[in-house]
């Protein structure tokens, strides 16, 4: 049985399934290594990520970045009535950190950005936090040929260019965000013992669905909770396929 049955919140529902034990367990890297929550869109992810760092005993810390515009003397002056420092910092995208980044010890992050692939420091590598220092984070790679070997993340800026806004973005942050949920797309290339998919709503690109699927090692630790409308049964959900893809294909 895949699916997750659930009544109330559903993202308490799928953590409580996906990571069972976590209170006795949330320290431990092979627990945590071999488990994650994946889900479509990222403020879904956010709102996974911030229900678990409640879960972790001990203190948080956050971390602000510092935004600026990438821009020339031409319209320096225009360009900081038009998008104050304020309105910078409630900007969001894809693969960047966000202006605010709360973390605690005992947490596991996502790097975003390769920072040096000789040590195990590429985009998508997790690391398991043991320091929050103010100018560096320390912590363990979980996974891979160089798990548990011990790596520092510092401060970088970012330069974030988006059709949607006519400059660049210079964001200084740590290039991480927690991942015990991460989107689908971003868990590409993760082979996990247990995933939990979240679907409130049905994938919305083709093959996305498989991707999600496929990023378990056996059927045995796959679960699915799909939170539709009360008007639609939770047991179902669509899977997105462009059927030009196989206009081509000549059948018997």
């Amino acid at each position: 049985m895949f699916l997750i049955p659930h009544e109330g919140n559903p993202t308490e529902a799928i953590v409580d399934d996906v990571y069972d034990s976590f209170v006795a367990n949330y320290g431990q890297p092979a627990y945590l290594s071999n488990r994650a929550i994946v889900t479509p869109t990222n403020a879904k992810v956010s709102e996974i990520n911030e229900y678990m760092l409640q879960l972790v005993p001990g203190d948080s810390k956050a971390y602000y970045s510092s935004d600026s515009l990438l821009q020339s003397t031409e319209t320096a002056d225009a360009f900081d009535q038009c998008y104050p420092v304020e309105f910078l910092n409630t900007l969001k995208f894809n693969g960047v950190p966000d202006h605010e980044l709360v973390l605690k010890n005992n947490t596991p992050v996502m790097l975003l950005r390769n920072l040096n692939p000789a040590l195990g420091l590429c985009n998508g590598t997790r690391i398991m936090i043991t320091m929050l220092g103010n100018d560096i984070i320390k912590g363990n790679i979980m996974g891979g040929t160089l798990d548990t070997d011990e790596v520092i993340v510092p401060r970088i800026v970012l330069n974030i260019e988006n059709p949607k806004w006519p400059f660049i973005l210079k964001r200084r942050q740590f290039p991480v965000r927690l991942c015990y949920g991460m989107t689908i797309n971003k868990s590409q290339g993760q082979t996990l013992d247990k995933v939990g998919i979240y679907l409130p709503e049905p994938v919305f690109s083709h093959a996305q669905l498989y991707v999600a699927v496929s990023r378990v090692k056996s059927a045995r630790g796959l679960r699915i909770l799909i939170d539709n409308p009360e008007d639609i049964p939770h047991d179902h959900t669509r899977n997105i396929v462009f059927r030009e893809a196989f206009a081509d294909i000549m059948t018997d």
